[in-house]
């Protein structure tokens, strides 16, 4: 089964498929079937007779056609961070798997591409057949070794290039090299150690030499980050030919993903993760360090105010929604959701610092993210937000829900209350509600759409016309099943303001945020120093652009844990929790959690209001629908078990 191709992408290999066909058609059956270096996911291996070497010479004779293998290169970057559907079919599992999104059941997904993805919500992930495979590039996943090899070919290759001027061979050179970086930090964050393939295996090698073998986690950070440092220099500032090159690596792309591996390799899940302490390879060489290292939140640090410098150096700031001017006039509040939503919607956007130029997000997950509000609409509107995740939005005064003082925690989910006018750009005036949705920050009302809240879409953006949205049963919104949310919550954040009921606009998926890297700034600094103002600033940037008080301020003037920013475990949690509400349902928490070791979050359960109701007292009554058990097992990504069966190399990820 082949990888479907991305029609849409200049990244695309429609014209390259014979010439690299040729070269995987190589006479090494076990090397494929050992790390399943091939261009598809095809599950035969093929031992043709390698005839035709002369083909791979004539890639490199033009520049037309080595610039044809570059593309290629690019054409296996997975959908990073975002979860869903790209228009070439693939899919990535991030947001569906971090139960932040959820569909009612295993079994009753409308399309068959999202049922794996499904399973996995509920706990079915397997070492059998995993789910979102990387490693070998089935069930969803991109063969990220396959794109390894491509990347190896072209290092080894390029220098013939006859046709080629010495600024753009060091360019394509630094951005083949980002390339294999990212590739390699994209499967050590689901795998934990992996094989360095820092060049391909020659055809002729023994079999011994085929059987690769993991390592350690140290080695893989320091390889990644060489390939980053040497790819650097050569990368260009911007991009000088906007139509042709926008998603193609940059100086701050690859600060960026520099600052992440760093990052990662700081966290508790790769940094003295006694957990772990077992986990060696055939010959007992350690493969995660059990011993705490506190200079790699220094190195973390570092590397992220580079990245910073560097994005602000080329005109990355955080996205302010600008008013069109044929909307008259919109609240302070509905400016700031929009805010919030713009800085995902709006293809390439000041706040992108990576965006994945050849996966857009596609038009069947924002269907599904979107609740029906017009009788002629079609969109499928079945992705649901699960309220337990939703738990994490602060109140309306930027602290936790169950911090507040002024907020009542205890009847959050029994209390019904009657909205206010003064809430009208966010909820329905004089409309019951649960107590649940009222007094909430904004990104709440700019990430969820659920009953009463209001919808700022296109044909609605007059503030005196908004359209509300209405999930009692029966209503336009919820009158099937198989079209409802069954939570009562729809990740609005992830649909473009700009689409009616019936056409989709796609966008450009923001794979590394600038807000992402004040985050990891601010967690690595409070890591290094604790708590200053130097920390506080970066949270407070975010949160203002939130429409959020700082934090010292407003923990000291809400919380009843006043002086929790004050230490460092206090801001640590703070930072987490800012984290994830900044970057709730983009993907992002998926790693997060597990980088952070986090089971409490990856173990809440889903829960909805039973959503088959047509009166708010039956309505808002809270049911659990599914409660996680996953374990330290689950911080990382099983191999697939056959690979450890043509490889006794190859060791498994703990208890799978």
């Amino acid at each position: 089964m082949k990888r479907t191709k991305n029609k849409h992408s200049h990244y695309n290999k429609a014209s390259f498929t014979r010439l690299k066909t040729s070269y995987v058609h190589l006479k090494w059956t076990l090397l494929a079937s050992v790390l399943v270096l091939v261009v598809s996911s095809c599950k035969k291996y093929l031992d043709i007779v390698p005839d035709n070497i002369a083909t791979i010479d004539q890639a490199f004779d033009l520049r037309a056609s080595a610039k044809k293998y570059l593309f290629s290169c690019y054409s296996y970057l997975p959908m990073a961070n975002g979860g869903g559907f790209d228009n070439a079919g693939n899919v990535n599992h991030t947001i569906i798997a971090s139960r932040e999104t959820c569909t009612p059941n295993p079994g009753i997904s409308p399309m068959d591409g999202f049922q794996a993805l499904i399973n996995m919500t509920y706990g079915l992930q397997s070492s059998g057949s995993p789910v979102a495979n990387y490693w070998d590039g089935e069930n969803g996943g991109t063969p990220l070794f396959g794109g390894i090899r491509d990347c190896n070919i072209f290092l080894a290759n390029i220098d013939r290039v006859p046709d080629i001027t010495i600024d753009e061979k060091a360019q394509w050179t630094a951005e083949v090299k980002f390339l294999k970086a990212y590739y390699h930090f994209f499967l050590m964050r689901m795998y934990g150690p992996v094989p360095v393939m820092r060049k391909n295996i020659e055809v002729s090698a023994d079999v011994d030499a085929v059987k690769v073998k993991r390592e350690p986690v140290d080695t893989v950070v320091n390889y990644i980050v060489q390939l980053l440092d040497e790819a650097t220099p050569d990368l260009p500032l911007m991009v000088s030919n906007q139509v042709e090159e926008l998603g193609r690596a940059t100086k701050t792309m690859a600060l960026a993903v520099k600052a992440q591996t760093l990052v990662l390799a700081a966290s508790p899940l790769f940094n003295g993760n006694a957990d772990y302490a077992g986990f060696k390879d055939k010959e007992g060489q350690q493969l995660i360090n059990a011993t705490y290292d506190a200079k790699k939140w220094q190195k973390a640090a570092d590397a992220c105010k580079a990245a910073i410098d560097m994005a602000k150096s080329v005109g990355n700031q955080l996205f302010y929604f600008t008013k069109p001017f044929d909307i008259p006039y919109i609240s302070p509040a509905t400016q700031t959701c929009m805010n919030i939503r713009g800085a995902i919607t709006e293809s390439w956007n000041p706040e992108t610092i990576w965006g994945a130029a050849n996966r857009t997000w596609s038009n069947v997950l924002q269907s599904m993210g979107c609740p029906r509000h017009d009788l002629n609409g079609n969109n499928a509107a079945l992705l649901a937000a699960n309220i337990n995740t939703c738990e994490s939005f602060y109140t309306k005064n930027g602290v936790p829900i169950d911090e507040d003082f002024s907020w009542d925690y205890a009847n959050r989910y029994t209390a019904l209350k009657t909205i206010p006018r003064s809430d009208s750009s966010i909820l329905k005036p004089n409309y019951v509600t649960s107590s649940f949705n009222v007094d909430r920050e904004l990104r709440f009302y700019a990430d969820l759409a659920f009953d009463g809240s209001s919808f700022f879409t296109t044909g609605r953006t007059d503030e005196k016309n908004l359209m509300y949205i209405n999930t009692m049963w029966g209503s336009v919104s919820a009158n099937s099943a198989s079209r409802a949310s069954f939570t009562g919550y729809w990740p609005k954040k992830l649909v473009n303001y700009k689409n009616s009921g019936t056409t989709t606009l796609s966008y450009v998926w923001p794979t590394i945020r600038l807000s992402e890297l004040y985050l990891m700034y601010a967690e690595s600094l409070n890591e290094v120093e604790g708590p200053s103002n130097k920390v506080y600033q970066w949270v407070d940037s975010v949160r203002t652009r939130a429409g959020l008080k700082g934090v010292v301020e407003s923990w000291q003037n809400f919380s009843r844990q006043p002086n929790k920013p004050a230490s460092k475990d206090g801001l640590r949690s703070i930072i987490q929790q800012e984290t994830m509400n900044e970057f709730m349902f983009e993907g992002n928490n998926f790693w997060n959690e597990r980088r952070w070791k986090r089971l409490d979050l990856m173990n809440r359960p889903i829960t909805a209001w039973d959503y088959q109701q047509n009166t708010p007292q039956t309505f808002y009554r809270l049911k659990t629908i599914y409660t996680p058990s996953d374990t330290y097992r689950d911080y990382l990504t099983p191999i697939k078990q056959y690979n450890l069966f043509v490889n006794h190399n190859l060791v498994q990820n703990p208890l799978w």
